[in-house]
């Protein structure tokens, strides 16, 4: 029992097959993030992880998908990524 919910083993192995989903850009099945790009969703295979400073000492984590991590309308380090990674 979790909280105020009681699920049977079946129930709950249902939830973690529904969570798994078809990666737009490889095929896999993964469970997916969301890009902070375009919102799409992208496995941990495909994405882009991004560090972003913004303000005095503020560093925002950022993912995105294979398009939105050299788009540089879209991602502020893209400059610096080489195209072929």
């Amino acid at each position: 029992m979790i909280g105020n919910i009681d699920k049977k083993d079946k129930e709950w192995k249902i939830v973690m097959v529904q969570e798994k989903k078809k990666c737009p850009f490889c095929g896999n099945q993964a469970v997916l993030i969301t890009c902070s790009g375009c919102n799409v969703e992208v496995c941990e295979a495909c994405h882009h992880y991004e560090l972003v400073g913004s303000g005095c000492g503020t560093v925002i984590p950022l993912f995105y998908c294979p398009k939105c991590a050299f788009d540089e309308l879209i991602n502020p380090n893209a400059c610096l990524k080489d195209k072929e990674w």
